[in-house]
């Protein structure tokens, strides 16, 4: 994973660097987690990359949008399995908007990212969420499980994903 990491950093010119932990398990037995932390600057914007390995492994990417006006609140999920049974050609990821051109933008980013064919071949399944906090701040926050062979390929497909989300907001200033 470091050495991926390590790659994605040089290729997008940002900075990477981690942290090596052991916890006490249980029974006496050592957890030993690693900490991955990548920061990346588009166009003024801060994709931060966090990774997780030893324990829950779990990855985590965040950004915040500077024009909350043009990105609308969504939410990325997977179809559920029964779903993807009887419907085989249905899209894996689904996307949850209110506004009806922001929502096939979204999708058609899936494909032109590969994100929805990373998800399809991969025990790949990203929730990602577009939403306003407390503070009036709008962020787009990535979570999934790194418990798959498409690691560096899905990494280089949600840093393309929030690349073009930062030039959708600001084509529309």
């Amino acid at each position: 994973m470091k050495e991926i990491l390590a790659a994605v950093a040089e290729q997008e010119k940002g900075e990477f660097d981690f942290t090596e932990a052991m916890f006490n398990g249980f029974r006496g037995a050592k957890v030993f987690v690693t900490y991955y932390r990548l920061k990346l600057d588009y166009k003024s914007n801060t994709i931060t990359i966090n990774y997780e390995s030893g324990n829950h492994n779990m990855a985590k990417i965040e950004m915040e949008i500077k024009n909350t006006e043009a990105i609308p609140q969504f939410l990325v999920t997977n179809r559920s399995q029964y779903y993807r049974l009887l419907y085989r050609k249905a899209n894996i990821l689904r996307v949850e908007c209110h506004d009806v051109v922001f929502k096939k933008f979204i999708e058609e980013l899936f494909y032109s990212t590969n994100l929805e064919l990373i998800a399809r071949d991969n025990l790949f399944e990203p929730k990602i969420s577009c939403s306003l906090t407390d503070n009036g701040i709008k962020t787009l926050i990535t979570d999934f499980n790194v418990a798959f062979s498409e690691k560096k390929g899905a990494l280089l497909a949600l840093i393309d994903f929030y690349k073009s989300i930062v030039d959708y907001s600001e084509n529309r200033v």
